[in-house]
């Protein structure tokens, strides 16, 4: 009990404060922030220390030598300017951990100077060490924004095509997908219902929507059978909450919905 006192009442500015200052500094920039504007111009700064938990700076701390100590806070501080960090606690452990399986000597590889006597990388070197950077940045929940290397751009306009909302007769489908969205942009979906705020709840209003689609006239037995393969939690998951559907035949078919439950309660009894 007291050791996990301790551990909780550990102040990350105090640890921060035993980093060797060259660390220190360039770890700052990561986590700055300004704090006041006069005349437009910038006059301050805060470091957000409690960005980072207490373990972590200590590990930092402990990484042997110091130079280990600048590549890892060096390669935070290039992340934190071309990518997107949620948890920079979890960043910078996740590249102490690298530092400690494959060394710290290649962290800084891309900032190689040409003409510094050193081997250059070929294409394939580098490209896997960008695929295993990736890795390692995505079991702490950060995604790289650089568009340095256009050819990693994923073009997703192709699966997009594969939808549709008005399905032609030569078109061989294979799964019905339920959407809510504005009713002028599903002005051309063969299946849609107009819904409006209301008092009805989800999971009735999702039945009777579906009772509807599947006693309109116009469709074909493979687009019946799609929408009844759809789970009952996708319907849910899709709609939006306590509705009123305004479409003609509603009224009808949540009648036919009341008697057909009516009916199957006296069954059972």
């Amino acid at each position: 009990h007291d050791l996990l006192q301790a551990a909780l009442l550990k102040n990350s500015s105090e640890i921060a404060e035993k980093i060797e200052q060259p660390v220190r500094e360039i770890l700052e920039l990561c986590v700055r922030s300004k704090t006041t504007i006069a005349d437009g111009v910038d006059v301050d700064y805060a470091v957000r220390w409690d960005k980072f938990d207490a373990d972590v700076l200590e590990q930092l701390i402990s990484l042997n030598p110091i130079d280990a100590q600048k590549a890892a806070v060096e390669r935070l501080h290039e992340l934190s300017n071309t990518s997107r960090i949620d948890n920079y606690s979890a960043s910078l452990s996740g590249i102490l951990r690298t530092i400690e399986s494959y060394g710290y000597e290649n962290l800084g590889a891309s900032k190689e100077a040409v003409g510094d006597g050193k081997q250059r990388k070929t294409k394939a070197q580098k490209d896997a060490e960008k695929e295993a950077w990736r890795e390692i940045l995505a079991e702490d929940g950060i995604v790289e924004t650089s568009n340095a290397d256009e050819d990693d751009v994923i073009d997703d306009t192709i699966e997009l095509a594969k939808l549709t909302g008005k399905p032609l007769k030569e078109d061989s489908l294979l799964f019905a997908v339920p959407v809510c969205a504005p009713y002028m942009s599903l002005s051309q979906y063969k299946y849609r219902i107009k819904l409006t705020p209301g008092t009805q709840k989800r999971g009735r209003a999702s039945k009777q929507c579906i009772e509807m689609f599947l006693n309109s006239s116009n469709d074909s037995a493979t687009e019946r059978d799609l929408i009844k393969f759809v789970s009952d939690n996708e319907w849910v998951q899709a709609m939006c909450g306590d509705v009123k559907i305004a479409a003609a035949g509603a009224n009808r078919v949540a009648k036919q919905m009341k008697n057909a439950s009516k009916k199957s309660k006296k069954k059972k009894k």
